[in-house]
């Protein structure tokens, strides 16, 4: 018990410091952005940034419930059973360099399963229900954490020996930069789009566009989808179309973009028949 307690009050502190500091650059960036496309275009999404805001306390409310089980239990075990122990601190740089290619690779393979898995697409699909790519669609999270299944792909780094603290603080510090490439008003740049996750890139994975559909998962970096053949240019004769190849039924319902896809895997299973009925219903590719 006492061990369980440590964890969740290291992982208590954790998201609470990050939000103190992010959070009024993310609604100050949100309003800076809101304020050039409304004097570009003569409108901004506003219905849409306030479903996202509604998506995002859900998020919040269902993470915080969930936190003790995914953190307090199942991280703090599998460091109890470590191969070692690596030490990371500010001033060890390769601890520190190992630690965010390892935490940006499981990313990769995180975000890439959730696009393949259907489990983890009724997750994760609520991420990409938003039409419009402004910043404020950063915010929309899935409602089950542990369905989800993201916290067991970092999981291997903690039981090599990394601290579960150090660990989670790196994803969070690439969510962080991840919320700013969800925008258009950012054209590409130059080099840097073969080496980094930038919006151009990020426009690409959210496109529902045949010839973009399921490129870039890169976090930070895009090593990872030239090295595994995900990697797509943004092309500058397709128009982007956002969002799901199968909307929502109810786009502007925060319980539908949650939920619905969830619900459909569910009717799936139970008219299903046989093992590999249900095994595809659930592990196989999403429609």
């Amino acid at each position: 018990m006492e061990f369980y307690l440590s964890f969740a009050d290291l992982f208590e502190k954790l998201p609470n410091k990050i939000g103190a500091i992010f959070i009024p650059v993310f609604l100050v960036t949100i309003l800076i952005e809101a304020l050039f496309i409304q004097a570009r275009h003569g409108s901004y999404p506003w219905k849409n940034t306030g479903i996202s805001a509604l998506v995002a306390v859900g998020h919040l409310v269902t993470q915080a419930a969930a936190h003790g089980v995914i953190f307090g239990f199942i991280v703090a075990a599998v460091y109890e059973v470590r191969l070692t122990t690596i030490p990371v601190s500010w001033g060890n740089w390769p601890s520190l360099i190992a630690l965010f290619l390892l935490t940006d690779l499981a990313f990769y393979v995180e975000h890439r399963c959730s696009h393949r898995i259907r489990l983890l697409w009724a997750s994760h699909s609520v991420h990409h229900s938003t039409e419009r790519m402004v910043v404020s669609a950063a915010f929309r999270l899935s409602w089950t954490p542990i369905l989800s299944g993201v916290f067991l792909f970092y999981l291997p780094i903690v039981w090599i020996g990394f601290d579960p603290v150090w660990v989670f603080g790196m994803v969070s510090a690439g969510l962080t930069y991840q919320f700013f490439v969800h925008t258009e008003l950012v054209k590409r740049i130059g080099w840097l789009e073969w080496a980094i996750n930038t919006p151009s890139a990020h426009r690409v994975h959210h496109a529902r566009n045949s010839e973009y559909i399921d490129k870039n998962f890169g976090g930070v970096l895009m090593i990872w989808d030239h090295l595994f053949g995900t990697y797509q240019a943004e092309l500058p004769d397709i128009k982007i179309r956002y969002g799901l190849s199968h909307p929502r039924s109810s786009p502007s319902n925060p319980f539908v973009i949650a939920y619905e896809d969830l619900w459909r895997m569910l009717k799936e299973l139970v008219s299903a028949r046989g093992w590999r009925a249900w095994f595809h219903s659930v592990l196989g590719p999403p429609a």
